[in-house]
């Protein structure tokens, strides 16, 4: 079992970087002892900057992509529960160990099963036994992972009133709702050039 030095104790509420990257820290030292080099890394909550944030919830950048020159990683905000943080983190530490240079290859999924990950090479995390491991002596030291889950629904207005594209053979363009549309009795006409030759979609 690992324990924390003195010199590496933290508030007991730090904000959620700092949780992140003190639970890296751990992991590297962890890591470490099964044969496995985890270079420095800079660990932030934020959204993924390659691919939909529904899909992706933790990603690490190659150190070739950082001006401070370290391998740069981001869990999704969408997470806030300590133990999905910590082994969403470990498999991207993987990668930081791989520098990303092989994606979730054979030389990926050898340090992952080194490590003692499980599952898919795309989707591998910590055992449910090391989950609870870690995760307990982290936040023993560091707390749970202060950060609260963002609903990727709720700031999003739902679209109430569909407006129809209307294009005419002499290139104007307008929109309309289909409610104003059906009021049309004798058909669409363009305001611009009076045709009757509307199409309406899109």
């Amino acid at each position: 079992m690992h324990s924390f030095p003195k010199h590496a104790s933290l508030p007991v509420a730090p904000n959620r970087e700092r949780w992140l990257q003190h639970a890296a820290a751990h992991l590297t030292r962890v890591f470490a002892d099964k044969g496995v080099a985890v270079p420095p890394v800079q660990v932030s909550c934020s959204w993924p900057g390659g691919g939909s944030a529904r899909k992706r919830i933790g990603e690490c950048w190659p150190s070739r992509a950082s001006r401070a020159g370290v391998n740069e990683i981001f869990i999704s905000p969408v997470i806030e529960d300590s133990g999905k943080a910590l082994s969403i983190l470990a498999h991207e530490l993987i990668h930081a160990a791989d520098d990303c240079k092989h994606g979730h290859r054979a030389p990926f999924t050898k340090l992952a099963k080194r490590v003692g990950l499980e599952g898919k090479p795309t989707q591998c995390g910590m055992s449910e036994a090391d989950r609870a491991l870690h995760v307990a002596l982290v936040e023993a030291v560091v707390g749970k992972f202060p950060h609260r889950a963002i609903d990727l629904s709720a700031g999003r207005k739902k679209q109430t009133t569909r407006m129809l594209k209307c294009a005419c053979p002499c290139t104007a363009i307008w929109r309309m709702t289909q409610a104003v549309i059906n009021m049309a009795e004798d058909g669409l006409h363009c305001p611009v050039c009076g045709s009757d030759e509307v199409v309406v979609g899109g």
